[in-house]
């Protein structure tokens, strides 16, 4: 009899040796199925293209104000994903077809005018929603907002002589501060697709430059900037 209950003793302890190891192996194996969508920081370069509006702004010329601005726009963002849940970087943004134009007065010489925007932004971004599949983040930005306007003379009297230049350009900078949100679809391991939205404020001057023939800077004071895009961007995982 005695002999019987060693026997089963030693079976028991020897099937509890045998799941032990089996334990450690799950556990082991669990750490990198958590990790598999996140091994290492790592780069990320996001392209958009999108709509970037000014629904407040006062563009002002010789003859007048109107109120807002519509543009399509390009940026282009490299990133540094130090973790799952946070990156941060700096940003270009481009908006080169603004659709309002300021009133001008009329001069002897015809001037045609247009303007174009330039921002260079840094950012930072908290990813709640992380994965290959599906992320979602928000952030903040900071940065350089430039105004650029450009104005050139369209015709010329022959009888009269323009000496110099016949075009000028006023560059009105100022501070960018906002809030941004952005959710992505992966379409592989590298590529993700998906959206962005931007809030910003415009910090410009409060006077406006002038240039020779009176004409001035299209936009001063504050502005508030909404910006949409498509984007798509590669990760150097």
């Amino acid at each position: 009899m005695l002999a019987v209950l060693e026997s089963v003793a030693v079976a028991g302890s020897a099937a509890a040796q045998e799941q032990a190891p089996a334990k450690r192996s799950v556990q082991v194996s669990a750490q990198p199925r958590e990790n598999r969508d996140f091994e290492r920081p790592h780069g990320v370069v996001e392209f958009g293209i999108g709509m970037l509006a000014l629904p407040d702004a006062r563009l002002c010329g010789g003859a007048g104000c109107d109120v807002g601005d519509l543009s399509l726009e390009v940026d282009a963002w490299p990133l540094f994903r130090a973790s799952p849940s946070f990156a941060v970087g700096a940003g270009l943004t481009l908006a080169l077809t603004p659709i309002q134009d300021v009133p001008q007065r009329n001069t002897r010489f015809q001037r045609d005018h247009s303007r174009r925007y330039f921002l260079v932004e840094g950012i930072g971004r908290y990813y709640p929603l992380h994965g290959q599949e599906l992320e979602a983040w928000i952030g903040v930005s900071t940065g350089l907002v430039v105004v650029s306007d450009n104005f050139r003379t369209a015709s010329q009297d022959p009888d009269q002589i323009i000496i110099g230049s016949n075009s000028a350009n006023i560059a009105t900078e100022g501070l960018s501060l906002g809030l941004a949100a952005g959710i992505t679809f992966g379409v592989s391991e590298q590529v993700q697709v998906g959206g962005t939205l931007r809030v910003a404020n415009w910090f410009l001057p409060a006077t406006q430059e002038a240039i020779t023939f009176g004409e001035e800077a299209s936009l001063a004071n504050r502005v508030t900037m909404l910006n949409l895009a498509l984007t798509v961007a590669y990760h150097g995982r």
